[in-house]
């Protein structure tokens, strides 16, 4: 289990799905530029309670997912039965999961900003040496702006990530998307508002 101290293990006893179950619109750039099949392997990491995993799923993919807490990994096993999907779903930390698989899709929304910084350069030669070539990587995290105050569910061991930082790992990678963008948001029921770094790139060398 993670060293991490997240509020989302509590967050997630809910009855209910703290996300909702409708999948982010990342999933809908991914299936546009990446049609599924059953042989593309997608590995999302930090997946709450599974609502993009399972989408993904339930759109022909063969999906991995991992998250730190129990029971988001408990909601997304309920969710992918809910929807007869599979998931290869379980317990790890972004800071220190391996795998000896290779994924034709690394995914990850709202779990960058957990990295602690010693484990960045580890996590993203990581990524490239899990992703196969021609692989695509649909990554984004929360960037920090003076003018922005910290969303009222910021939490414990997040951390806001420099403007632009992202794309610093991808040297070598075909961008097809790069973005900057703010936007508002009403989790935890209080409106508020985020700035997002956002990479869509393709492992070309």
């Amino acid at each position: 289990m993670s060293n991490i101290r997240t509020n989302y293990e509590k967050w997630y006893e809910c009855e209910g799905y703290y996300w909702g179950t409708e999948p982010a619109g990342f999933c809908d750039e991914l299936i546009a530029l990446c049609p599924p099949s059953k042989d593309k392997k997608v590995l999302d990491i930090g997946c709450g309670e599974g609502k993009d995993a399972v989408y993904m799923a339930s759109k022909g993919y063969s999906v991995t997912a991992f998250d730190v807490t129990e029971n988001g990994i408990k909601k997304t096993i309920r969710m992918a039965k809910e929807n007869n999907v599979e998931i290869n779903a379980y317990v790890d930390d972004i800071n220190t999961f391996e795998t000896n698989e290779k994924f034709d899709i690394v995914y990850s929304t709202g779990t960058i900003q957990y990295l602690f910084d010693e484990n960045k350069k580890p996590f993203f030669d990581k990524i490239e040496h899990i992703t196969k070539k021609n692989g695509f990587v649909f990554f984004n995290v929360f960037v920090d702006k003076p003018f922005l105050e910290l969303p009222p569910d910021w939490d414990i061991e997040e951390k806001m990530w420099k403007s632009g930082e992202l794309f610093s790992f991808f040297p070598n990678w075909k961008f097809h998307k790069i973005d900057e963008t703010i936007f508002e948001d009403n989790s935890n029921g209080i409106p508020h508002f985020h700035c997002m770094d956002t990479i869509i790139c393709e492992k070309v060398i």
